[in-house]
């Protein structure tokens, strides 16, 4: 029973320090209201390489364009356009070095991609870290709005077609 707990500690403390996380324009959080275009960033907390995906969960709209592989990600880290049935489109993103590798895998901001959708798009975008494939160790949740410029236009359009009848 005693090495039962102790490899459940472990275990548990080996999860926790590979903690990631997605940030939407630099901010932190679960759902966002964005512009078409902003800015989805894979955020480590520690220096640990890792295999993982980033995707548009299947249904979602929108799109994962020009990814930015980013010092903290190290010398050979990689991201390749991925897509599968029924889980969705994205990336395979890898942080890793060589063995002089310089730079290093860091904790911080590894990976940048801009997310495109039109206004009224809703999508999931999940991150899947190797061993668990089956379960998302981040994910948030977005709407795309229109910016807040384009609904002042629209509104005095409509004052200035109701004034004229």
């Amino acid at each position: 029973m005693r090495k039962m707990l102790i490899l459940i500690l472990v275990l548990g403390l080996a999860s926790a320090a590979n903690a990631m996380l997605i940030t939407v324009d630099e901010q932190e959080g679960d759902s966002f209201e964005v512009d078409i275009k902003s800015t989805i960033t894979v955020v480590s907390e520690d220096s640990s390489s890792w295999l993982g995906y980033i995707i548009i969960e299947d249904g979602g709209a929108g799109s994962l364009e020009n990814p930015i592989i980013l010092d903290a990600a190290g010398d050979i880290g990689a991201a390749t356009a991925y897509t599968e049935a029924y889980w969705g489109t994205g990336f395979e993103l890898t942080a890793s070095m060589s063995p002089s590798g310089v730079p290093a895998v860091a904790a911080g901001s590894q990976f940048s991609f801009d997310y495109i959708g039109a206004v009224g798009d809703t999508a999931t975008i999940s991150l899947f870290v190797d061993p668990e494939y089956a379960t998302p160790v981040a994910s948030v949740n977005l709407t795309v709005v229109p910016e807040p410029m384009t609904v002042v236009l629209l509104g005095l359009g409509a004052l200035f077609l109701r004034r004229r009848r």
